[in-house]
């Protein structure tokens, strides 16, 4: 039995992103492998922060944790952009223009967030969710790992003084000197931090499906070397003999991913003109390149649903637009928004056009659009256990 975690807040339906409502069906999915993962909570440094700050928040009501969360990122921020090369981090806009500064001023204020909003693009929105699920800050070994860390890596003194002024004063100014034990800190993973988040990021023993894949890629870490492309690897992971379990998540992703591919660009096809008519649609070439209807049992019925309308391929192509208008139509009337494209008298009517373009031809044996969180979690692998 596979238990789902919460729908991840970082996947909500935002705007024009998703007008076939295909964010939930692959994010369900790729939950049956990675767990706790999001798309954007792919940097071991980042979780370090996290753990860092509530290591130093120590039992204050967690009500007023935020204010100085938002400093601690700041600072977290200012010092890798000045200290670590060509460093990736929330709010790096905002915080390389002033690196020249003499000393750099954190606070809540809004001329110090780094972000437009820093909770929500911050560190903090990106990977509270995955943190709290795996439940780090309350592991037994929680604040041994981090103290030892303290400890091994940097001046405790001069990193408690600077603490002492994050968590006590409203507005901070520091130098860049007295950035240096938070360099120290975000630099690289103690050994007992490794060991930490290896157990609670890659290899999550009580589910089974990721708890296999760890194993394998222990064992073969050549799966993890190349850019990742999503067919090829489940190929590679299938070849070495898997579980069952596994085997069948992975078949799954590759038939939900066919189909999703197929009708999210074919809608953005239908965008692309105000008006359709049957035999306008009849006559398109972006149908020879559509797959033949699967025969396999979807577990999502809106899935079962797109794949039923691939048999009428052969007969004519309305079928398949009206298909992924329906879709659209169904997700739309669930936001309470009005449809994008509409059926009128046999017609298609654009009446939204974000995101559309023409589109003549599709790759469904080797292009895809979602990748089901394996690339975040081979990222973070590769973090933590550096390849060789």
């Amino acid at each position: 039995m596979y238990f789902i975690t919460e729908p991840d807040i970082n996947f909500r339906i935002k705007g024009s992103r998703d007008p076939l409502g295909f964010q939930s069906i692959w994010q369900k999915l790729g939950r049956k492998i990675i767990r706790d993962l999001s798309t954007v909570s792919g940097s071991i440094r980042d979780f370090q922060l996290m753990s860092f700050a509530w290591y130093f928040w120590e039992d204050r009501p967690d009500k007023n944790f935020m204010a100085f969360f938002y400093k601690f990122e700041q600072a977290c921020a200012y010092t890798q952009e000045l200290y670590f090369t060509n460093s990736s981090y929330n709010g790096k806009d905002f915080v390389s223009k002033r690196k020249n500064d003499t000393s750099f001023r954190f606070s809540t204020n809004n001329a110090d967030t780094i972000l437009s909003n820093q909770k929500t693009y911050g560190v903090f929105g990106k990977y509270n969710r995955p943190f709290t699920e795996m439940r780090i800050k309350y592991q037994d070994d929680f604040k041994s790992v981090m103290q030892s860390a303290i400890q091994e890596k940097t001046d405790t003194g001069l990193l408690l003084k600077l603490v002492d002024k994050l968590l006590t004063e409203d507005i901070v100014i520091v130098t860049k000197e007295e950035l240096k034990p938070i360099a120290d800190l975000l630099e690289k993973l103690s050994d007992a931090e490794k060991q930490f988040y290896e157990r609670l990021i890659l290899e999550s023993p009580s589910h089974k499906c990721q708890n296999e894949l760890y194993h394998l890629f222990k064992k073969h870490p050549e799966l993890r070397k190349n850019t990742f492309q999503l067919y090829p690897f489940i190929d590679s992971v299938v070849e070495l003999g898997v579980s069952d379990a596994l085997k069948a998540c992975l078949v799954e992703i590759r038939n939900t991913e066919n189909v999703l591919y197929s009708y999210a660009n074919l809608f953005r096809h239908l965008q692309s003109r105000p008006v359709w008519q049957s035999s306008e649609i009849n006559a398109e070439e972006i149908f020879n390149h559509f797959p033949a209807k699967q025969d396999y049992l979807f577990e999502n019925s809106a899935v079962v649903v797109l794949n039923e309308a691939l048999d009428s391929l052969q007969e004519g192509k309305t079928g398949i637009a009206f298909a992924a208008v329906d879709r659209n139509d169904t997700v739309s009337k669930k936001r309470n928004n009005s449809a994008w494209i509409k059926q009128e008298n046999g017609k298609l009517v654009r009446y939204y056009s974000d995101g559309g373009r023409e589109i003549a031809k599709l790759d469904v044996n080797n292009a895809y659009e979602n990748n089901y969180f394996i690339p975040t979690y081979i990222s973070l692998f590769n973090q933590i256990d550096p390849l060789i």
